[in-house]
């Protein structure tokens, strides 16, 4: 765990507390209450801290030069490294047939991310045989070519230095022979004795996985499978399988909603499902289609990005949403009669009393908002849908499935495709079971198949201490965990891009997984571990792979009716990474079953604290903690890296006496445990939500001690779900804990002469849809109050006859959620080294992309916009001015580029940008960063060798992924063509789930970024200063019935900041 003693500090209260003025557009509490910390900040770019001389005590003894050295010693490693399967024609490239591997190419191979359950298909990109870039598979029907943050940065896990590279046996090294004898034996002896062998799996996804469990049972009849997820769906499985009598619920046609109602629903965020519901939200979120604008409700107690997307949010505690569903059922089932079901007395007898213009009332929401919901569900029948959140107990889905059904909503459920479930989870119970006879001496082998429970579940079961009395305990693992720690035997296994297997999570298709890459280490698969004590025999590399090829040539080959021979369809199923088959879901077990909705019992709220443990797009579950590219990825709405905390509303926090980086203790019957506080606008009050996932005690350099474990407040038995409590009660902790975030850093509005340029300027422009069908140029009276003209010649790219090609990009604001899965895409694509959380807190972060959050409203009722920001390749571009070695230069097709030998680190470039998208390396942070972690082996062979690695002293940036551009360059020249822009995506566009950034050719009429870059609504951030950016922007509209108003932030004085002070101290002294 983090230090705690940091947590037990005394709390600085001599801060002086200051009032708002007018609330406009703010990012923080400091900007808008005028903190005077906040206009130093912004008026010195670069901190103290940033400016102080490196300590090179702390540096690593070994120099860039001296590792080279080293390097040259482990040609053997590094021959092993980057081998793959090509040459044993086991795997199949996406892109062509693997006969040989041409030096300076890359090579696609599809596969399966199994970073959690949607089992994602992946498109990796190799270099000689090196996995250095993971994107989603065009083909495959769920994701469609795009993958969250976890996909795009789990290349670092495959060449983490820290991954088990031999099998341990009660922490000292033994050989894989050695461990497969005493395991088989203590194995056979359970089955011979009758006691249990138990195996503690993650959900089971892949049918051939499926299978070997079911052998392996019948191999050793007293073996037991328990399954666990810690971000699961059992819930609203549950509430599916009452309300329809089957489990299996169907899929959401999410894209043809034209209202959604999200209920702690984060589907555009943290939610199981994520990537495929943003890619439909946002179909009809597009200015260029004349599709509908959708229109998107969110009522939540935490704040969530699908609740800052919203075009109307309530803040309600969540314990309190069942009511709100129970109060919409009475105002459109029982009194607007729009549902046979308001004729069943047995139904409306549950929700008459619910009055909604009474609850609006007692929880002091709009009742305007409220009036629009059930206007638009009345109105939009069979055309909306009402979401529940995964966290929300099994009564409130039931609730929300009887909505739905009255509504006639039931037509968005596809009816070609749905959900499958290949083995429940276990109930609390039988994971219960499972503890109590491990503490019994009743199992004699526990086999830890790559999972961790001893931090993962709650510690109620006392896992940890039950594990201990088990004879032989096994962990199957890539890495050291809290669980491996204690176990017998520890086998480390293959990183999923050296492993083979089979998915299915939906009727329809199977998703593949093949080996990218040959495997680093003296690892196995965990699969074939399995395989080999099942039928003891002499292990090879391909034993796995050859029982998959067996199931599928035996089983599904058959029953798909393919007509090719099984040789081809298998090349070709790898090939795609995916399989199609014709399969319709079961049929449904009836109507819905009204008796679930009657016999359910009602969540109350409470006048206790709720909290809500959540998913996080870093380090989901722990697995990615070691993943230091998702540790420092700022979370999407506070922007804080490298922890997790208590986010609590402004309210609460002052009834507590805390502000934020100060410490709360929580206590929820007889668990407790100490956080930080974060104060975020939005929060109901008497709410707190923490994420898991950190906390870690083994998660190896990167990860250990990050973060606070909010496990320990997860009970066994919880009464509303595992990750939704109604009953904490929290007091201060009176200690201090620094939380770092991103948002501050590198503001654009620096300059004294630019203060609140982010409304008065229109860096960030919205209107309503309304607006825009009345007059779709409203947006250029603004353009015109500010128009002036350049006094330069224009650049030769712009001047009339020009026939070349020049880049530009477009950013639909309508589209972006803020997710930040182009920053990781960028940070993978362009080398960009992790800094660690002192050097993020000196203003040192260095990716070249960032996502602004601006917050306008209140500090209650808050509405947000994300606006990324990267280098806008201006075409008068002020960073090229002052270079006094013309170290950063413009390019005849508009690229603002950067020559990082010429570059001697003066630093006037980012001095001189007016959008702060310049980072300088005041470090090698490789060799910095956790003893030098990003320069040990084989971390080095993660690089993409298209982008130079930058050193220490040089300024750094967005270079619109220019190492794309010349390979069409390179492949126009070949082809004997013009250069094509559709033919070049950048790292970010490529991996945006939302399609909200396009780039190309604007000088090419035809293509889509000119075409955003003409619309009425496109505009150029900043543009008064007239050095033509190449980025433009498509304002943002919001589906309302209002008229849109945001107000401005007056400026703070300091006299009167001086004249609150003096009366303050007076009254300190008169007290």
């Amino acid at each position: 765990m983090k230090e705690m003693d940091e947590l037990k500090k005394p709390v600085d209260s001599s801060a002086e507390e200051n009032q708002p003025k007018e609330s406009g557009y703010w990012r923080s509490f400091k900007e808008l209450y005028n903190d005077p910390a906040f206009d130093k900040t912004l008026k010195n770019e670069f901190s103290a801290d940033a400016l102080q001389k490196p300590d090179v005590s702390n540096m690593s003894a070994v120099t860039r030069r001296r590792f080279l050295a080293l390097m040259g010693a482990s040609a053997a490693f590094a021959a092993a490294g980057c081998g793959n399967y090509q040459d044993k024609g086991t795997i199949v490239p996406y892109n062509q047939k693997p006969e040989e591997v041409t030096l300076g190419l890359p090579n696609y191979y599809a596969s399966t991310c199994t970073g959690c359950t949607s089992a994602c298909g992946i498109l990796v990109k190799t270099r000689e045989g090196r996995p250095i870039k993971v994107d989603g598979n065009p083909d495959h029907p769920v994701n469609k070519g795009k993958i969250c943050t976890k996909g795009q940065a789990s290349v670092m896990n495959l060449y983490n230095p820290e991954r088990l590279r031999e099998p341990m046996m009660n922490k000292a090294q033994t050989n894989w022979n050695d461990a497969n004898k005493a395991i088989t034996a203590a194995l056979n002896s359970a089955a011979g004795s009758g006691k249990e062998i138990a195996i503690v799996t993650h959900t089971i996804l892949s049918p051939t996985l499926k299978k070997l469990l079911d052998e392996f049972k019948l191999t050793f009849p007293t073996t037991k499978v328990y399954s666990y997820e810690v971000f699961n769906d059992s819930a609203r499985q549950n509430a599916w399988q009452k309300s329809y009598g089957k489990r299996s619920m169907p899929v959401l046609q999410l894209d043809k909603a034209k209202v959604i109602l999200a209920l702690e629903s984060d589907f555009l965020g943290n939610d199981h499902n994520m990537i495929e519901y943003t890619r439909m939200f946002t179909q009809n979120r597009d200015v260029m289609s004349n599709n509908e604008f959708n229109r998107l409700y969110a009522v939540e107690g935490a704040v969530t990005n699908t609740g800052m997307n919203a075009d109307y949010r309530l803040r309600l505690r969540t314990d309190a949403i069942e009511e709100l569903v129970m109060c919409l059922l009475n105002e459109l089932v029982g009194k607007k009669k729009l549902s046979g079901y308001a004729m069943d007395s047995r139904v409306t007898s549950v929700f008459a009393a619910n009055d909604i213009k009474q609850f609006a009332a007692k929880y002091k929401l709009d009742e305007k908002v409220i009036g629009h919901i059930v206007n638009d569900l009345a109105k939009y029948q069979g055309e909306a849908i009402v979401l529940g959140g995964d966290k929300l107990p099994e009564s409130t889905h039931i609730a929300i499935n009887l909505l739905n059904e009255a509504l006639g909503n039931n037509k968005l459920y596809s009816g070609e495709s749905e959900n499958t479930e290949l083995a429940p989870l276990s109930t609390s119970a039988e994971m219960d079971s499972l503890v109590q006879a491990m503490a019994g001496g009743r199992v004699a082998a526990v086999i830890h198949f790559d999972t961790n429970p001893v931090y993962n579940l709650s510690p109620e079961y006392k896992y940890e201490e039950a594990v201990k009395k088990v004879p032989m305990s096994i962990t199957l693992t890539e890495q050291v965990t809290e669980t491996s720690e204690v176990s017998n035997y520890v086998l480390p296994v293959h990183n999923p891009l050296e492993s083979w297997n089979d998915f299915k999570t939906r009727t329809g298709f199977y998703s593949m997984q093949q080996p990218i890459i040959a495997p680093l280490y003296n690892t196995r698969q965990k699969e074939a571990i399995l395989l080999s004590w099942k039928e003891p025999k002499e292990f090879n590399e391909t034993l796995y792979r050859d029982y998959l090829l067996s199931n599928w040539e035996k089983v599904i080959y058959p029953a798909m009716g393919a007509a090719s021979p099984f040789k081809n369809f298998w090349n070709s199923v790898l090939h795609d990474g995916v399989v199609f088959m014709n399969e319709r879901p079961e049929a449904a077990g009836g109507a819905f079953a009204v008796d679930a909705f009657v016999s359910s019992p009602k969540m109350k709220a409470s006048n206790d604290f709720a909290v809500l443990l959540q998913a996080n797009n870093n380090v989901g579950d722990g697995r990615f903690a070691s993943n230091g590219w998702l540790q420092e990825l700022p979370n999407p709405i506070t922007k804080i890296v490298w922890d997790n905390y208590a986010a609590i509303s402004v309210q609460s926090a002052s009834e507590l006496g805390v502000d934020t980086n100060g410490t709360i203790d929580i206590t929820i019957g007889s668990r407790k445990q100490t956080f930080p506080v974060f104060i975020q606008p939005g929060m109901a009050d008497k709410t707190i939500e923490i994420s898991l996932g950190y906390g870690r005690t083994a998660a190896g350099t990167v990860g250990t001690g990050i973060g606070v474990n909010a496990n320990m407040l997860i009970a066994k038995n919880a009464p509303l779900g595992e990750r939704f409590y109604n009953n904490a009660q929290v007091a201060s902790a009176g200690g201090n804990y620094e939380l770092i975030s991103t948002q501050e850093h590198y503001a654009i509005d620096s300059d004294p002469l630019l203060k609140d340029i982010q409304f008065r300027r229109g860096i960030i422009r919205q209107g309503t849809v309304e607006e825009y069908k009345k007059n779709p140029q409203f947006l250029k009276a603004f353009e015109t109050k500010l128009s002036m003209q350049p006094i330069n010649d224009p650049p030769v790219y712009d001047r009339p006859g020009f026939t070349g090609y020049k880049w530009g990009m477009a950013i639909d604001l309508n589209k972006c959620t803020g997710c930040g899965a182009c920053v990781t895409a960028c940070n993978v694509e362009n080398n960009i080294p992790i800094v660690g959380k002192d050097q993020v807190k000196a203003n040192r972060e260095m990716m070249w992309m960032r996502i602004d959050r601006y917050y306008y409203g209140t500090p209650d009722a808050p509405n947000a916009n994300f606006q990324p920001m990267l280098c806008q390749h201006c075409d008068y571009a002020p960073c090229e001015n002052v270079c006094p070695v013309a170290a950063t230069t413009h390019s005849e097709d508009g690229l603002n580029g950067m020559a990082y030998n010429r570059c001697v680190g003066t630093r006037y470039c980012s001095n001189n940008c007016p959008y702060k998208v310049r980072r300088f390396n005041y470090f090698d942070y490789r060799d910095r960063v956790g003893d030098g972690i990003q320069y040990a082996e084989p971390m080095d062979l993660m690089a993409n060798p298209e982008v130079t690695v930058r050193s220490r002293g040089v300024m750094e940036k967005c270079t619109f992924c220019v190492q794309r551009i010349m390979k069409e360059r390179q492949d126009a020249i070949q082809e004997a063509r013009g250069v094509e822009g559709s033919n070049v995506k950048t790292a970010c566009q490529e991996a945006c789930p939302a399609y909200a950034i396009e780039f190309g050719n604007v000088n090419d009429k035809e293509s889509t970024v000119t075409k955003y870059r003409k619309h009425d609504l496109g505009y150029s951030v900043l543009e008064e200063i007239k050095v033509l950016p190449n980025v433009t922007y498509v304002a943002k509209l919001r589906n309302i019935y209002e008229p849109l108003t945001t107000g401005e932030r007056k400026e703070h004085h300091p006299d009167e900041k001086k004249h609150e002070g003096d009366d303050k101290k007076k009254t300190e002294e008169h007290k």
